[in-house]
């Protein structure tokens, strides 16, 4: 098909100035409501640094990874 045909086509343009807003609205409800953050399990913007726990979780010794990681999922 013609890329012109397309673009000026009256049912290109009916089906989606629908979908287009549609999907532009449930992305916008998927993150404002917070739906987003438990899908994918990610921390809440106010739960990255919580009052037992205000220091940045790094790794700092390769060979004691384990270990480190072990100590900084036990504090969550």
């Amino acid at each position: 098909m013609n890329v012109l045909y397309i673009i000026t086509s009256i049912r290109y343009w009916v089906i989606h100035s629908i979908t287009i807003p549609s999907l532009f609205i449930a992305g916008w409800l998927f993150v404002s409501t917070g739906l987003a953050y438990d899908v994918f399990g990610s921390p809440r913007p106010n739960e990255y640094f919580t009052e037992s726990r205000q220091g940045i979780p790094l790794i700092t010794d390769r060979f004691d990874s384990l270990e480190q990681l072990d100590e900084l999922s036990r504090s969550f």
